[in-house]
């Protein structure tokens, strides 16, 4: 439910502080509920398991927490994914990183949690993906399912017994979906 009716810009939200229960989409702010433990747990499966491919096959940082995405201006839109992935080749240099990250990750990751709506996730996935996200992943804890979303339009859902692969986005990523639901 949106909590206000006149755009809201960036300038805006960070004027109430840090900590505010709020994502900003669109000119618009809406409240956002306290994670769950369940929801803590799979984002922090995600992380890890983007952390090792990191290591091991494709350098890049591993964004958690409250790492903010403003990724549309004019409506602003300032969203904090639960996990998000950003190859090295477009990390910034530490002069050049603000307060917010601004350039479209490689990965975004967003648990669903039985208090999030549907609406809630199509909101976020619809700027995900305008901003040029190429690889959105919806983790539903309910049901135990990724679904994958990508810039060419395509939707793929993973279910416990396949393996999460990361696609052309991050080649020879693969984690059985069951590890992250364990």
């Amino acid at each position: 439910m949106s909590t206000t009716t006149k755009p809201v810009t960036i300038e805006d939200y960070e004027a109430l502080g840090a900590g505010a229960p709020f994502e900003l989409i669109r000119g618009e702010l809406y409240e956002v509920a306290a994670t769950k433990y369940r929801h803590v747990v799979v984002a922090g499966r995600f992380a890890r398991s983007l952390g090792r491919y990191s290591d091991s096959t494709l350098p890049g940082e591993v964004l958690v927490g409250e790492a903010g995405l403003a990724l549309e201006e004019d409506p602003d839109s300032l969203i904090i994914p639960d996990v998000a992935f950003v190859r090295e080749e477009r990390l910034l240099p530490k002069d050049q990183q603000g307060d917010w990250v601004r350039e479209p990750p490689h990965v975004v990751v967003e648990v669903r949690s039985p208090s999030n709506t549907q609406q809630e996730i199509k909101r976020k996935l619809a700027v995900y993906l305008a901003a040029g996200v190429p690889l959105v992943w919806i983790a539903d804890t309910r049901d135990e399912t990724i679904t994958a979303y990508t810039l060419d339009g395509r939707v793929r859902v993973y279910v416990v017994g396949e393996d999460l692969d990361g696609g052309n986005v991050l080649p020879g990523f693969r984690v059985p979906v069951a590890d992250i639901f364990k």
